[in-house]
C-alpha cells in the first residue's frame, strides 16, 4: 500500500511525516524552519521521492483561511491549491486544511493521558471546540464529525474591553485579536508596557524570573484568554470541551492557577450562564504534531468506505 505525505505548514515551521490508510500513527516526524517558501516546489517534490515510500497522496494542513481549494496564507506570502499540487506531482489524492480544521480532526486519535485539564467538566454534547495561540490564533468548531474552521484571530470585537487587564491604551498596535491572544501579542504588549522588543518565549522565561514587567503581561494574557474562551464557550456552547493546542498552550499551562482561571471563565456571567460554563472542560493538548495527526484522521475519513 502507498504512502500518504502528511505536510503542517505554520507561521515559522513546517513538519512533515508519512502513513498509510487506516492507521492511526505516524511516522518519520520532522521540522524545519521556514525562511520562505520560495522553494515549495523543490521540498515536496524531495518529499515525495523518498526512496524507501511511494507517495501518491498527500494533505496539507495550512495557516491560512480556505476558500474552495486554495489557502492564503496569514502570516506569509503563499498561496496553495490542491488541484495544482495534485496535477503537478501525480498524486491520485490531495487535500488542503486549514490548520485548525486539522487540529480538530486530531482530537478523535488524541489519547486521554495527552490532555492536561485546565478545568474539569462533563460531556453533555457532540459540539468542541479547537483554538491555540501561536504566530497567530487560530480556532475551529466540530459537532462530532465533519470540522468547520474559523477566523477567530482576525476579530475585532474584543481588543478594547481585553487590553484593560493589562493598563494598557491602544495606540493601532492592538487591532485584532490576535494581536493580543498570540505569541505576537506577548511581545506586543511586552513592548507596550516595557518598551523592548522580545519574543514570547524570552518573555516567559522573564516571567518564570519573576521580572515584573513579564508577570504582568503573562498573567493578563492568561485571563484574556479566559475571557475569550468564555464568550466562545456561549457563543458555541462546546458540551463536549475545549482544547488548547500548540507550542505555546504547552508552554503556558504549568503557568496557569486553574482555580484562578475557572473564576476568570466564570467572570462577569448571569448565575444561569454560570451553571453552563461549569459544565464545560477546558484540557491542554500535550501531544505534538497535532496537525499531522489531524491531516492522516482526515485522510482516513474521507477514505474509510473506501
Amino acid at each position: 500500500m502507498s504512502e500518504v505525505l502528511l505536510v503542517d505548514i505554520g507561521g515559522t515551521n513546517m513538519r512533515y511525516a508519512y502513513s498509510k490508510l487506516g492507521l492511526t500513527d505516524i511516522y518519520e516526524s520532522k521540522r524545519m524552519s521556514l525562511e520562505n517558501l520560495d522553494n515549495f516546489n523543490e521540498i515536496i517534490q524531495s518529499l515525495i521521492n523518498h526512496k524507501n515510500y511511494s507517495v501518491k497522496n498527500a494533505v496539507f494542513s495550512i495557516a491560512g483561511p480556505k476558500i474552495s481549494n486554495t489557502i492564503k496564507m496569514t502570516n506569509r506570502s503563499f498561496s496553495a491549491n490542491s488541484d495544482t499540487i495534485k496535477e503537478n506531482f501525480l498524486l491520485d489524492q490531495c487535500h488542503l486544511l486549514n490548520d485548525w480544521e486539522s487540529i480538530g480532526y486530531s482530537l478523535t486519535s488524541t489519547p486521554e493521558n495527552d490532555i492536561k485539564y485546565l478545568k474539569q467538566g462533563i460531556s453533555f454534547n457532540s459540539n468542541t471546540l479547537v483554538l491555540g495561540p501561536g504566530t497567530g490564533l487560530g480556532a475551529a468548531f466540530s459537532n462530532g464529525g465533519t470540522v468547520l474552521p474559523t477566523e477567530i484571530g482576525n476579530t475585532t470585537n474584543w481588543t478594547s474591553a481585553l487590553l484593560t487587564n493589562f493598563n494598557i491604551s491602544n495606540d493601532g498596535t492592538f487591532l485584532i485579536l490576535e494581536d493580543i491572544i498570540s505569541g505576537t501579542g506577548i511581545s506586543k504588549l511586552y513592548k507596550a508596557l516595557a518598551g523592548e522588543c522580545i519574543s514570547a518565549e524570552e518573555v516567559i522565561k522573564r516571567f518564570d524570573k519573576k521580572e515584573k514587567n513579564a508577570q504582568h503581561v503573562i498573567n493578563g494574557f492568561i485571563s484574556s484568554l479566559a475571557h475569550v474562551l468564555s464568550d466562545l464557550a456561549l457563543a458555541y456552547v462546546p458540551g463536549n470541551g475545549i482544547f488548547l493546542a500548540g507550542g505555546l498552550s504547552r508552554t503556558l499551562a504549568p503557568l496557569i492557577n486553574h482555580e484562578s482561571f475557572k473564576e476568570e471563565f466564570l467572570k462577569n456571567k448571569s448565575s444561569i450562564h454560570k451553571d453552563l460554563l461549569k459544565n464545560i472542560k477546558i484540557g491542554v493538548i500535550t501531544r505534538e504534531h497535532t496537525c499531522l495527526y489531524g491531516n492522516l484522521n482526515y485522510f482516513n475519513f474521507i477514505n474509510k468506505n473506501n
